[in-house]
């Protein structure tokens, strides 16, 4: 017999876990770190003076990441331009009972959130992380929060309010930023971003094993390859444009895509002050877009043994996506407190960082 946990259960163990990470943050007090300053603009950032600092390397990191994440861009852009006409180059999401929805949607968005972000990337290069590179980063977040509600919403956004909480969630981010004095500025910022850049993680992660589910005993099962007789003119054409990734393995360049994105978030976070950590966050998002983009290719022109590809969307009622969200949460904060916690351990003689944070 299969042991599962109830709707209940689940809902108070998270909110404990939840708990927990926040009461890792109990007796530390206010603090100060010292702040650098932008190189061209001279607007404080959001990080100490860098350590071994060399901006020849630093912006040749971020101009390298900046020009494969445009390169793959304009290419994701071509590829989605228009719906695959080919049956068995369709890409169809499934959920519950609902019809099924073009993935061409899902696509697209992909491309604008490598888009979105290759412009933050390149705005590092001239502003620096701070307050005003936030009004440009804080699109990032957003596009990834539009991500996270078209899957919810079965591949589509339906509902054309939700615009309107786009634009409420960015000003309140963004008041946030502006409002909230250094260095807990940067703290609010990075832990509302990195809450969706784990939630994204889990949601492909429960998208790939749900599909896979389905597909062998579900739904997806029942549906045989095609006959002979069955297949239309263009199809031969196809039959063997299989990629590496074949469907459902293309769901875990998803995965594997969002995992380094985390990575890359995680050495920002545990290291601020070095120059090493700060190239390599950099160039990991040379890794994680040209993925995403590499997903939308092999999407847009592999082939399935099935009529269509079908990506089978699991089921999440509120109490789910409360436990998604307070996972997520959890997660992000407890990335920054284990930035904290190292950085304290670099400064075991600075009385002011490490009686805090011990």
């Amino acid at each position: 017999m299969t042991f599962r946990l109830g709707p209940s259960i689940c809902v108070i163990l998270t909110v404990f876990i939840c708990f927990l990470s926040l009461l890792t943050f109990v007796g530390v007090p206010k603090f100060t770190i010292t702040q650098d300053r932008s190189r061209l603009l001279g607007y404080p950032t959001w990080h100490p003076p860098i350590k071994g600092r060399n901006d020849n390397k630093s912006d040749s990191a971020l101009f390298f990441t900046t020009l494969l994440m445009a390169i793959t861009c304009y290419l994701g852009a071509r590829w989605t331009a228009h719906p695959p006409t080919t049956r068995k180059l369709q890409t169809y999401f499934v959920s519950d009972d609902s019809a099924p929805v073009s993935a061409y949607y899902f696509n697209r968005h992909l491309v604008i959130y490598n888009f979105i972000t290759t412009f933050t990337i390149f705005a590092v290069i001239i502003l620096d992380l701070g307050k005003l590179w936030a009004t440009i980063g804080i699109l990032h977040n957003t596009i990834e929060f539009a991500i996270l509600v078209l899957i919810g919403s079965g591949g589509r956004l339906k509902n054309i309010s939700f615009y309107g909480v786009l634009l409420s969630y960015a000003f309140f981010v963004y008041c946030g930023v502006l409002l909230i004095d250094w260095p807990y500025d940067a703290v609010w910022f990075k832990i509302q971003g990195l809450c969706f850049d784990y939630a994204l993680m889990i949601i492909f992660i429960r998208i790939y094993f749900n599909t896979k589910h389905e597909l062998k005993h579900g739904d997806g099962a029942e549906r045989m390859p095609l006959a002979n007789d069955e297949a239309e003119p263009d199809d031969y054409a196809h039959d063997h444009q299989y990629s590496l990734a074949h469907h459902p393995c293309q769901l875990l360049i998803l995965v594997f895509a969002s995992f380094i994105h985390n990575v890359g978030n995680l050495i920002a976070a545990v290291s601020f002050e070095d120059i090493m950590p700060s190239i390599l966050s950099s160039l990991t998002y040379g890794i994680t877009f040209p993925a995403y983009m590499y997903y939308v290719y092999v999407d847009t022109h592999s082939t399935s043994i099935y009529p269509t590809k079908r990506i089978y969307l699991p089921s999440t009622p509120g109490w789910k996506k409360f436990v998604i969200g307070t996972i997520a949460f959890s997660c992000s904060v407890l990335t920054m407190r284990f930035g904290a916690y190292l950085q304290a351990r670099n400064h075991q003689d600075d009385g002011n960082l490490s009686a805090i944070y011990y």
